[in-house]
């Protein structure tokens, strides 16, 4: 028995116990209601029940998107895995997210949530692109939903907003534009952004105490984007 499964049996008793702590890859999550919270994903473990999707496109013509996702090889120069998000944005508004149903919370509880994400982008700043920026036209947003986020038509089902606009469930975090990287996207750099006051998330909880949280780019750049999402930390704190 190695040592991702004794967490995730003991997953229960061990995140209440260290509800006031950093908690890792808890497939669970069980969290002391008056108490702030972080539960931190690091893709070199694996899914750990992340999922990807793809909306804002028509789905009839999903092969000319070239749509990929998955826990995939980190690119040259890397090592350990990441989830690999990538996709043509043919649509002028292709959104590629990951999402995560949270569980364990107070129920019907009003929380503050903060993100920090770490990613390899292979954009570099004021580049030239078809219809936007490579880089600075490639939005990051981090979002909540009552409902599982997904395309529903040719829209997501949850208000996040559109490229750089906030949405009523999503918030911007920044672009992707990683400086002194090449134009040509022949390299990649990690990029962190981290929610500040003014772009963190505030919700309610179900009534069973879960909530779905998602954070993915809105694009204006007309080009292919491919993005290995290495970490994902959330902060969760009652109000």
């Amino acid at each position: 028995m190695n040592h991702h499964n004794i967490r995730r049996m003991g997953a229960i008793g061990l995140c209440s116990l260290l509800s006031a702590m950093v908690l890792q890859g808890c497939n669970v999550d069980i969290i002391d209601p008056d108490k702030p919270v972080i539960l931190e994903y690091d893709f070199a473990q694996g899914q750990q029940n992340w999922q990807a999707g793809f909306a804002d496109y028509n789905a009839a013509q999903a092969d000319i998107f070239e749509l990929d996702s998955g826990v995939k090889t980190l690119p040259t120069g890397f090592t350990g895995t990441g989830y690999k998000v990538s996709g043509h944005n043919r649509s002028d508004d292709l959104f590629m997210f990951l999402k995560r149903r949270v569980t364990g919370l107070s129920p019907s509880t009003r929380y503050q949530a903060r993100l920090k994400v770490s990613f390899l982008s292979p954009a570099g700043t004021d580049c030239f692109g078809i219809g936007g920026a490579p880089g600075e036209s490639v939005y990051l947003h981090f979002g909540f939903a009552d409902i599982e986020p997904k395309q529903v038509g040719y829209p997501l089902n949850v208000a996040k907003g559109n490229q750089s606009q906030d949405g009523a469930n999503s918030k911007v975090q920044g672009n992707i534009a990683v400086k002194d990287l090449p134009c040509d996207g022949s390299k990649y750099q990690t990029k962190t952004l981290t929610s500040a006051t003014s772009n963190s998330l505030q919700f309610t909880t179900q009534s069973d105490g879960s909530i779905w949280l998602f954070t993915g780019t809105d694009s204006g750049f007309e080009g292919k984007t491919t993005l290995y999402y290495q970490k994902i930390e959330l902060e969760l704190k009652p109000l």
